[in-house]
């Protein structure tokens, strides 16, 4: 192969929108039984051979975490992308939708140039209501927007989602870029995966198909309907993996209040040392001294630091406890 065309595809979105299941459905990966939220960002690849071109495609996924608490702003997350899903729960479309273009989109234009962007709107398989949908989306949408229902569950939609992203951002590059990306390559890429524009759109809506794509798409109810046994299973094993979180941070607390008083002690033990050692210098104890007090500073200062960012993190994990309790009830 002569080279690779690399492209950075960011997943964006508020917490809980499916933005982990819409990249572990496109890699082939089983769907989740319970929501795990993502903590910081994780990476994956995907990887398709242009044998026409002698090229490899090499596409790198960015899955964001939702969390504000776990998630600081970072702009590496948004800096040199290429292309985004911009993620809203069509279950819950006015709690999700709004920080897309405020917060998410607006990154993006501050720290990368020539991306595309799709609205994706996920869980169309909760979807039971055509016309209740069709309201909101006209409610939400503008005039520029287009905006393409999927759903990660079933997987139906998520593989032509990307593809179109993809499809799109080497139309573009064959333009602006083809000393890296020849012409036809997109065409190349189509072939490759056995689809034309027409089925990567056939999902896609705008204001003026809302009505009439809404009613075609038929997204399949999940097959396995869930008894109650297996969802209370499926409910203790979730509660096991945040009860045993709480245990890993309550460790972590512990291990950090003991390192602390680990140094205090051999602090301690320094100062009585000095003041038997009267017969050495002066100058070299006080040395000794002041390179403890400074290591014990740090030490104490990257203890505070992590005691903060675990105590976040339990508050957090906690919050999701009693929300699925009440979900629950």
């Amino acid at each position: 192969m002569e080279g690779s065309i690399n492209l950075k595809l960011v997943v964006l979105g508020e917490a809980s929108v499916g933005k982990t299941s819409i990249i572990n459905t496109f890699l082939g990966k089983e769907f989740p039984e319970q929501y795990l939220p993502t903590i910081g960002n994780e990476t994956a690849k995907k990887k398709y051979i242009l044998k026409e071109k002698e090229k490899i495609l090499s596409i790198t996924l960015w899955d964001a975490g939702g969390q504000r608490s776990f998630n600081p702003f970072n702009p590496t997350l948004y800096t040199n992308t290429d292309g985004a899903l911009l993620v809203f729960d069509l279950t819950k479309p006015e709690e999700t939708f709004l920080n897309l273009k405020k917060e998410f989109l607006e990154n993006l234009n501050r720290y990368s140039d020539d991306f595309i962007t799709i609205l994706v709107g996920n869980k169309m398989d909760l979807i039971s209501n055509s016309k209740k949908l069709n309201t909101t989306l006209k409610e939400l949408l503008t005039k520029k927007d287009h905006v393409y229902l999927i759903s990660a569950k079933t997987g139906e939609g998520v593989n032509k989602c990307f593809e179109l992203l993809i499809y799109t951002f080497l139309r573009k590059a064959e333009l602006l870029n083809p000393d890296d990306v020849p012409s036809n390559t997109s065409t190349t890429f189509l072939n490759l995966i056995g689809k034309n524009e027409e089925e990567l759109k056939y999902q896609l809506i705008d204001l003026t198909n809302v009505d009439s794509t809404v009613e075609k798409v038929k997204i399949k109810q999940s097959v396995k309907e869930e008894s109650t046994i297996d969802k209370e299973i499926n409910d203790l094993k979730y509660f096991d993996f945040l009860r045993q979180e709480l245990e890993k941070n309550e460790t972590h607390k512990n291990e950090v209040m003991d390192q602390f008083l680990i140094n205090i002690s051999e602090l301690n033990k320094t100062i009585k040392y000095i003041q038997r050692s009267s017969g050495k210098p002066v100058k070299d104890l006080i040395n000794n001294l002041k390179n403890l007090f400074t290591s014990t500073k740090k030490d104490f200062e990257a203890s505070v630091d992590l005691l903060l960012k675990l105590n976040i993190e339990e508050f957090e994990l906690v919050k999701i406890i009693s929300k699925v309790k009440k979900n629950q009830s």
